[in-house]
Order: structure tokens, then sequence, then C-alpha cells
């Protein structure tokens, strides 16, 4: 092969490839304004219980993925929050954090947040559903603790529900282990639910629904309790949450 020929075929080479090297820089978890988006390496958990997502049980229709999605969640009072957005079951390793709202977390229904699908999410799976995604609005703190405080979000892309009637808590242990999910007023020690599992495999998401009907407004607690199977040691996770059943 001649010099020229050479350098013509590396020419195509690197048109071809360019285009995806670059595609695959602008979808890299980076700062774009008000949050960081992105691909981002699976996070290494070192927790017993890792709390992925506690959504509201809703679904805005959306038969493919909408150009803006929207959250909106409940404060009982002004308090930092922390936003994580991410896929409930890790696929394309996508990531959101660091959320700047437009104005300062308040009391009531009023906090909320809007991003566009286009730079990231369509990008990444053309297949992707709203609901593939999970989101999880820590307060107080950034970091996951053994008793954590969420706000349940409303995920949604046009109209949110005029009442709220169960959560969704989505989960992972790190070793296939036996457990139980409970649910409390946070001023009962008598439990209003209860669900049990003989087991749930390392690593793998479940969801655990709580149907809050005939709950009143007030404070409620999630309390994960179990062992692993392969070394009988004891794990324990409380999530603690505000019900507000009307969304005004």
């Amino acid at each position: 092969m001649n010099s020229k020929m050479a350098r013509f075929l590396s020419a195509i080479t690197l048109l071809v490839l360019l285009p995806a090297s670059l595609l695959a820089d602008a979808l890299d978890y980076q700062n774009r304004g008000n949050r960081y988006e992105g691909v981002k390496p699976k996070p290494v958990s070192g927790y017993d219980v890792e709390l992925i997502s506690v959504l509201v049980d809703y679904q805005d229709p959306a038969p493919t993925l909408p150009d803006e999605v929207r959250l909106r969640f409940f404060l009982f009072k002004p308090t930092p929050v922390f936003l994580t957005v991410r896929e409930l079951d890790y696929k394309h390793y996508y990531w959101m954090d660091k959320v700047q709202p437009t104005k300062p977390w308040e009391k009531g229904f009023g906090n909320g947040f809007v991003w566009q699908t286009d730079p990231v999410l369509r990008q990444l799976d053309k297949t992707m559903t709203l609901y593939d995604l999970g989101v999880l609005a820590r307060m107080g703190r950034e970091e996951p603790s053994a008793d954590d405080q969420v706000a349940p979000v409303i995920l949604y892309h046009r109209e949110v529900p005029k009442m709220i009637t169960a959560y969704l808590f989505t989960l992972k242990v790190n070793g296939d282990a036996r457990l139980s999910c409970s649910f409390y007023r946070s001023d009962s020690q008598a439990p209003l639910a209860q669900q049990h599992f003989p087991k749930k495999v390392a690593g793998r998401p479940f969801t655990v629904r709580w149907d809050s009907q005939a709950a009143g407004e007030g404070a409620y607690k999630m309390i994960v309790e179990g062992f692993f199977l392969d070394t009988n040691e004891h794990f324990s996770q409380t999530v603690r949450f505000y019900h507000q059943p009307r969304v005004q």
C-alpha cells in the first residue's frame, strides 16, 4: 500500500470514529448549568442496604420519553434537599445530581425541577421510558445513613395527581438476604403494614409499595430489617418521610 492510500484510509477512519468519540464526551457526567448530568461509573456501595428511589405511586402517561421531565415534592418546612435521579436498574449508568433550583426549597408542594431529555437521556436509549428512572430527595444531608429522611417525589411530564394514595420505595441489598419492611406512624410502635421477603438477591433493585389511602397526614417511617443469608449478619435501615395526601 502506497503512502497516499494509507493517509487516505487513516483520514476516513478518523472521520468515522470522531463523531462517536464526541458523542461519548457529550454524554459524560458533567456540569450542565443547573445540574450535573450524564453517564457516570457505577458507584460502589459500602452500605448493607442502599436506598435508590422514593416516589409517589403515580404515572403521567407518556408512550415515549417526553421532551422535558418534571419532578415535585412536599416539604413540611424549608430544609436543604439533595436530589439524585438515576435508572432504577443500571443499564447506561445515567446519573443526575447537584441540582440548583430556581428558588430555595420551601414549605409545601411548591418545590420542583424541570430538565430536558435531549442532552443525555434520549441519546442513551430511544426506548427508555420516564418510569425507568428513580428519584431520591434526601433531606438535610447529601450522604446516605442508616436513618434517612426523604421527601417522596412526584415524577411527571405534564400533570400531577390531585391525591397521593401510595408510595414506591426502591432499594437493594449488598448480599443475598431475608428481610421485612414495616411502616409506622413516627409516633407509634404499632406497624400499619408489613411485607416479608424470604430472599432478595444481592445487587438487584426491588420496590416496596405502601398503600397510604387509610393514612392521615403526618410523619411516617419505613423500617427495613433482615439478615444476610451467607453470614447471618443483621442489618436495618430507617426511612423517614412526611405524608401529605392532597397535592396543592
